[in-house]
C-alpha cells in the first residue's frame, strides 16, 4: 500500500484578499514542487497542499481568451462597468468567471503522479468533492456535460478550472456560498448564455443560516470541510488506485 500523503490546508485569512495575493502564494507553492523535480537533491518533495481563500471582486479569464478579440473587448468593458472589480487573465482553462466575497476559492497544489491520477480523473475528483460538501447542506448537486457543479441543468453553483505543469496542479474550484450573484449578470458565465449562478445561501437559506449563522468565518469553515473531504478521496485513490 502506498504511504499516506497528508494534505496541508492553508487558508489565507481573516478577510477577503486581492486576487494577486492568492496568485502569488499559489505561484510559490507550485514553484517548490517544480524545483523538487528539477533539483531533487537540493529541494525536498513538498507536502500536498490545499490553498483556500476569499477574494475581493475579480473577473478572471481563461488563458486561451487572451488571444480572442471579443473576450479582450469584454475584459476592457468590465473594467469600466464594474470599477470595484479587477479583471485578470489567468493560466487556468475555461471561460470568464467571477470571484468575490462569499465565495470559497480552493486551489489544490498536488503532484498527480503521486496519486496515479489523470487530469480527467482529477477534475472529476474536484467535482465529486464539491458535491459531497454541498450534500452537507442537503443540496443534491450534480455534474453535467459542462464542467463545474450544478443544482440543475441551468443553475451553476461551482466552477472548476485547472492548470497542469509537469503533473503539478494549480487553480481549482470556486464554490458560491453567500456570493453577491448580481456580479455574474455582467458576464456569460463559463461561456454558457442559458446558465445562471446560484449559491448555497440562495438555494437553502435556512440551512445556511443554521450551520453558518454563528460561525466567525464561514468561508474558512467551508474550506476546512472541503479539505477533509479531499483528503479522504486522495487517501482512497492511493489505497485503491481509482475513484
Amino acid at each position: 500500500m502506498a504511504t499516506r500523503r497528508a494534505l496541508k490546508h492553508i487558508h489565507i485569512s481573516p478577510t477577503q484578499i486581492p486576487y494577486s495575493t492568492g496568485a502569488a502564494v499559489q505561484h510559490v507553492l507550485v514553484k517548490n514542487y517544480l524545483d523538487s523535480k528539477r533539483i531533487p537533491d537540493i529541494v525536498p518533495r513538498p507536502v500536498p497542499t490545499l490553498l483556500t481563500m476569499e477574494f475581493l471582486p475579480v473577473y478572471t479569464f481563461g488563458r486561451r481568451q487572451q488571444h480572442d478579440e471579443e473576450s479582450m473587448l469584454k475584459f476592457e468593458t468590465l473594467k469600466r462597468k464594474v470599477p470595484e472589480a479587477t479583471s485578470v487573465v489567468t493560466m487556468r482553462g475555461g471561460q470568464t468567471t467571477f470571484h468575490g466575497p462569499g465565495q470559497l476559492v480552493a486551489y489544490p497544489i498536488i503532484d498527480l503522479k503521486e496519486f496515479n491520477l489523470s487530469s480527467k480523473c482529477y477534475v472529476r475528483m474536484l467535482e465529486d468533492t464539491t458535491i459531497e460538501l454541498l450534500q452537507g447542506f442537503g443540496l443534491r448537486a450534480k455534474t453535467t456535460e459542462n464542467t463545474g457543479v450544478w443544482l440543475s441543468d441551468i443553475e451553476k453553483i461551482a466552477s472548476v478550472g485547472v492548470h497542469l505543469r509537469r503533473h503539478i496542479t494549480s487553480h481549482g474550484v470556486a464554490i458560491n456560498a453567500s456570493t453577491i450573484l448580481s456580479y455574474f449578470d455582467q458576464i456569460v458565465a463559463c461561456g454558457l448564455p442559458e446558465s445562471r449562478a446560484t449559491s448555497i445561501e440562495q438555494a437553502t437559506p435556512e440551512e445556511w443560516k443554521r450551520q453558518m449563522g454563528g460561525v466567525k468565518n464561514p468561508i474558512q469553515e467551508l474550506g476546512n470541510r472541503l479539505a477533509d473531504i479531499l483528503q479522504e478521496k486522495l487517501d482512497h485513490q492511493l489505497e485503491h488506485g481509482k475513484l
